[in-house]
């Protein structure tokens, strides 16, 4: 399906007759006082670098050889301020290769200015190295670069791949002063393209330029559409936790080839409606063929999983026996190497099979299960605007049982039923109703994801503190400590988990449902705490099993949302007994804060009744998602939180 794949590889046999009138305002080696004298960038006085200028010019140029290349030239001028921003004086550009065919990179020019001195890279030091089977990264480090270099560095990437021409990021880790881009596309190529980010356009010019394009073995001509995108004093990007993928947000200008048009009147679609897709979908081998595979699959089940109920019980049966089924061969695939015969008998597939097969085994059953096309959180949203495939990279299962819904996933077998893994909580993704029509359906989170921590404790005759710990963890939570535990060993945790907890030696551990995932898991110390008690004085941090020491937020402004993926619950209680003969001279305050719009709440209290001592401390996170204006909330919010997990209590003796 190449209207699903986005895959083009055109032969037009020919010279280029396109003329590129357009110049950037850029002379390559050739710098201003203004430049050189730039110490700090005044909007961002902590920036390590900043982009003086940035231009890129793409054209379409015909080939003998390769028919029509596409031909990015870029051009950066950055000043470097400090000893941390060196790292920006390497450059790495990836370049796509398939088969025979592959994109190159040309002409390389680079200078580093010092003073009245410049250095020019040697062709020598420039390096392909190769990441995978169809990506390389052409790299280059700028010679003699220090504090107070200007790097200039200019390169053309042509590219057989029309695919290829995303687009432009206006946007990166240092802020840019001035970022430009200029396109020339001939009228054969029609791109759908968006603005993506919240970063307004200072330039935004379409043109039409006559009788630009034309091949001489093809009669006819083609006009080309002349554009110039521009922005200014682009602040920097920075990735901070809590994020889904930064092309979400990143501001860039994003192209995507809708439509050819050759010179003998052929036309082929590249973007489609849902309609035309869902039909296309309901006969492709890769996924409607797939899905017909229920006799198959049904024929291999055992019995007592065909027939039953169609309730909840019955299809968390059929899940764990997917789950146990197949083996994942750590592969998504999701439009190719989908086979479910061969999956299921050799019991190891890529995640669409498995999921493609969990389908078949709840329709064998008489279940309503759908197929589900999402994306990973580092892929990004897919575009609502109209459909593009490679927005998706992954199938999942939508099942709706009465009233109720679950999406599923069985390439982990760890994973409970109900559940996603944290990857996979991507805002929404396109269900494919085949006899009603696909559609939107948003990706909601598990909200039962919560640890409480019960700490008993009491001071003994040595001046040492020795009790009992039980942690009890839902969801989540739950989840990410069964898999830490299973990889760890239980030695290995159990070691890991004393070093990373100051005088504190655990003498006895068991855990309960370790390996009964649609259940909690508990987990129950016996514990020892050495104290540095002088017999006059003893100081206790109580918050020492699940401190937060560091603020996840420390931005001075954040322009993306805060996705945490999943709502959270913290629940800690300790209950401190101490001998008659000493007392609290230093307790924790009252401490409370909440987040706007039901967001989550912090609470502490201390208190005491005779020798026994009371903490009740809860950390909630009610929502997943926090807009940016709700940022500086986040960040004192935490800033209370760390303030009181800071507090120590003092006892002495009276």
């Amino acid at each position: 399906m190449k209207a699903l794949l986005q895959f083009l590889s055109l032969l037009i046999l020919g010279t280029s007759t396109l003329n590129a009138q357009y110049r950037a305002n850029y002379s390559f080696g050739t710098l201003s006082q203004e430049e050189m004298a730039m110490r700090v960038y005044p909007q961002d006085s902590a920036a390590n670098a900043v982009f003086l200028s940035e231009y890129g010019h793409t054209i379409f140029v015909a080939t003998e050889l390769q028919g029509i290349i596409i031909r990015t030239t870029y051009y950066a001028k950055i000043k470097i301020f400090n000893k941390e921003g060196l790292d920006h004086a390497t450059v790495e550009v990836p370049i796509y290769h398939k088969g025979n065919s592959s994109e190159k990179v040309k002409n390389v020019k680079a200078i580093t200015h010092n003073g009245g001195r410049t250095t020019t890279l040697s062709d020598s030091n420039i390096f392909t190295e190769k990441l995978s089977d169809y990506w390389s990264l052409v790299k280059f480090t700028m010679p003699d670069v220090q504090a107070g270099s200007i790097i200039e560095y200019e390169y053309s990437l042509e590219s057989p791949y029309n695919f290829n021409f995303t687009g432009w990021e206006f946007q990166a880790t240092i802020p840019k002063l001035y970022s430009e881009f200029h396109a020339e596309i001939p009228g054969n190529y029609v791109y759908n393209r968006r603005l993506v980010g919240t970063l307004p356009l200072s330039t935004n010019t379409s043109e039409i330029k006559k009788k630009c394009f034309r091949i001489p073995s093809v009669s006819g001509e083609s006009d080309c559409e002349e554009l110039t995108y521009a922005m200014t004093h682009i602040p920097s990007f920075m990735d901070e936790d809590y994020m889904t993928s930064r092309k979400n947000y990143l501001a860039a200008i994003s192209f995507e080839l809708a439509e050819f048009k050759g010179f003998r009147g052929e036309r082929e679609r590249f973007t489609t409606s849902w309609k035309v897709l869902d039909k296309e979908f309901k006969s492709e081998k890769s996924i409607g063929k797939q899905l017909k595979k229920v006799d198959y699959i049904k024929k291999s089940m055992p019995d007592e999983l065909v027939s039953g109920p169609n309730d909840v019980a019955h299809a968390n049966q059929i899940y764990r026996y997917i789950q146990n089924h197949f083996t994942w061969n750590q592969k998504y695939r999701l439009f190719q190497d989908v086979t479910i015969k061969k999956a299921y008998d050799e019991h190891i597939g890529n995640s669409t099979e498995i999921n493609i097969a969990l389908i078949n085994a709840l329709d064998a059953a008489g279940f309503d299960a759908q197929l589900m096309l999402s994306a990973t959180r580092s892929q990004g949203f897919p575009t609502k605007l109209h459909p593009v495939m490679s927005d998706f990279n992954y199938a999942l299962v939508k099942l709706d049982i009465g009233d109720q819904t679950y999406l599923l996933d069985a390439r982990d077998k760890e994973m409970p039923f109900g559940m996603l893994p944290y990857e996979l909580l991507n805002g929404y993704g396109r269900v494919m109703d085949f006899s009603k029509g696909s559609y939107w359906y948003d990706i909601v989170p598990n909200t039962q994801n919560q640890i409480r921590t019960y700490l008993n404790i009491e001071l003994n005759d040595e001046g040492d503190f020795t009790g009992t710990l039980t942690a009890g963890r839902t969801g989540y939570m739950a989840y990410d400590q069964r898999q830490k535990i299973k990889e760890l060993g239980e030695d290995s945790y159990l070691n890991d988990f004393e070093a990373s907890r100051e005088n504190m030696t655990v003498i006895d551990y068991e855990n309960e449902h370790l390996s009964d995932i649609n259940e909690g898991l508990t987990e129950k110390f016996k514990i020892e705490i050495d104290t540095d008690y002088d017999d006059n004085r003893i100081i206790l941090n109580p918050f020492f099993y699940s401190k937060i020491s560091k603020n996840p937020f420390n931005l001075n402004e954040r322009t993306y949302p805060v996705d945490f993926g999943y709502p959270r619950t913290s629940i800690f209680t300790l209950k401190l007994t101490i001998p008659e003969g000493l007392k609290v001279t230093s307790s924790i305050p009252t401490a409370g804060i909440k987040l706007p719009n039901n967001g989550g709440i912090f609470q502490f209290n201390m208190t005491q009744k005779g020798q026994v001592i009371i903490l009740n401390a809860k950390i909630s996170i009610s929502r997943t998602l926090f807009d940016p204006v709700e940022y500086p909330y986040l960040k004192e919010f935490y800033n209370q939180i760390i303030k009181t997990h800071q507090s120590l209590i003092t006892l002495e003796k009276i």
